[in-house]
């Protein structure tokens, strides 16, 4: 029986002086309320569905022990990047400056009875961090320019696939690396 999917994502603006401070903060966080919580860089994201699809397989992957690794976060980490390698799933991973980030709560626990307020720990995690933040439908905007570009070099996107598809399937195309990653294993 699969646990019913309990996650809170919160995106907008954080300034990150020290990422092993920030991180630190961050798990202190998860876990005194024995919640995952991964931090990503919310430029990679193709939007909401990109990470609940992440949690989701992360969590079925846990489920039926067909996990690369022990550790929730990272894995959601894994199936976001669509990648095996931990280095390279990394690089989605926030890093030090003013960035977007995308910060999700996952409470796996297989209880119903313990699901935890999630609201209420964003809200700890937002003030703890002190994210500026943004509708996760901004996630979900045109992908121009930069954030585009960087898109397609992370998840190895070619012009020609965007081309096949067109511009708009852009998530699609990411959605399909994130899938890939069960195909892999």
């Amino acid at each position: 029986m699969e646990t019913t999917l309990n996650c809170k994502i919160i995106t907008g603006r954080v300034n990150i002086s020290d990422v092993d401070e920030f991180l630190a903060s961050l798990k202190h966080i998860a876990q005194q309320y024995a919640v995952t919580i991964q931090a990503m860089d919310a430029d990679l994201i193709a939007g909401g569905e990109h990470i609940i699809s992440a949690v989701k397989k992360a969590i079925r992957a846990t489920e039926r022990k067909r996990n690369i690794t022990s550790d929730l976060g990272l894995e959601i980490l894994l199936y976001a990047t669509g990648r095996r390698q931990i280095e390279r799933a990394l690089g989605m991973g926030v890093s030090k400056g003013e960035k977007k980030a995308a910060i999700v709560i996952v409470d796996a626990s297989a209880r119903a009875q313990r699901e935890k307020n999630l609201e209420m720990i964003a809200e700890e995690v937002k003030r703890k961090i002190g994210i500026q933040e943004e509708l996760i439908s901004e996630l979900e905007l045109e992908y121009e320019g930069n954030k585009k570009d960087k898109i397609m070099k992370f998840f190895d996107i070619t012009e020609a696939e965007l081309k096949a598809v067109g511009e708009k399937k852009l998530k699609m195309l990411v959605l399909e690396r994130v899938a890939m990653l069960d195909v892999l294993k």
